[in-house]
């Protein structure tokens, strides 16, 4: 009768144990399944951040963009003043020359 309880209980134990490998086989298929999905999100994310990390990498930087712009401004500036000063001398010479062939006491004045 000892002899039926122990391999009655072997069986039992048995049983457990082969559920509870079954359940184990089964988590790692999930687990497996999950890792497999997270590494496939993953290596799109790291290749996205790769592809803007170029991206910005390629594109000029902007502190240089701001003072290549700043130079610009200055040197239109520049041309503006000149041009500037080469209109009012243009005035100056019309007005001069209208003025030397007016009527003495009708000067013209601007």
């Amino acid at each position: 009768m000892n002899s039926e309880i122990s391999n009655s209980s072997l069986k039992e134990t048995l049983e457990q144990v082969q559920l509870r490998l079954a359940q184990s086989e089964k988590a790692g298929k999930a687990a497996e399944l999950s890792l497999a999905l997270q590494t496939t999100q993953h290596e799109k994310a790291i290749s996205s951040l790769r592809w803007e990390l170029d991206a910005v990498r390629s594109e000029p930087k902007l502190h240089d963009v701001v003072a290549e712009l700043e130079e610009r401004t200055r040197e239109m500036d520049q041309l503006l003043q000149s041009k500037c000063a080469e209109i009012e001398d243009y005035d100056d010479r019309i007005l001069e020359q209208v003025n030397s062939l007016a009527v003495p006491s009708h000067k013209l004045t601007l």
